[in-house]
């Protein structure tokens, strides 16, 4: 009996160590499989995509610790949504007027900076619509305004003391109000 006993201990322990080797292999290409998903989540560059996998195939758990010690912080989905939303942001302050003096921001329907009381739309000459200082043409009638006009509707600065000149040009006092009203609904027209 002893001899078939130490037979079965033998081939139970052969049976155990046998295991224990197959989940250590699993183990270790897993690990592998694991660490080449990860880095390639976090980097296109194929040579640090090989030497990470590499690193943790030939050093299993040393290269595990390692690896997680060097790899990129941010995934590239990570940096691709921080760079939408920089893009974003960036085109929501485009879209934000702002006073061409002192650089506030203005809303679409203010004719004077609330800040620096700079006027910031003018009659069209041609048709009399509102229009914004930066734009060089009419959107309502498609006017050029001449580069006189566009110079003369900007105050001039006395760079010495950051004070506007004393003398305004003339043509931004005399700007017809009616050009800011809502307009007249026709007798023909519905509400």
């Amino acid at each position: 009996m002893p001899a078939d006993l130490s037979n079965t201990i033998a081939t139970v322990i052969g049976i155990l160590v046998a295991l224990l080797g197959a989940f250590l292999f699993a183990f270790w290409v897993a690990m592998g499989i694991w660490t080449f998903n990860d880095i390639r989540s976090r980097t296109r560059d194929w040579l640090a995509i090989g030497l990470a996998s590499l690193l943790v195939m030939i050093f299993p758990l040393v290269g595990l610790i390692l690896y997680f010690m060097i790899r990129p912080r941010e995934t590239l989905a990570d940096v691709f949504d921080r760079a939408l939303e920089e893009e974003s942001l960036l085109r929501e302050l485009e879209a934000t007027l702002s006073c061409h003096r002192c650089g506030l921001p203005v809303q679409e329907a203010w004719n004077y900076c609330s800040n620096c009381h700079s006027q910031l739309r003018f009659a069209c000459p041609t048709c009399g619509k509102p229009m914004r200082h930066e734009w060089s043409i009419c959107v309502s009638c498609g006017a050029d305004q001449p580069d006189s006009q566009h110079a003369a509707r900007q105050l001039t600065y006395d760079g010495s003391r950051g004070e506007p000149a004393s003398q305004p040009v003339q043509e931004e006092a005399i700007v017809d109000d009616s050009a800011f009203r809502p307009p007249v609904q026709g007798a023909g027209q519905r509400r």
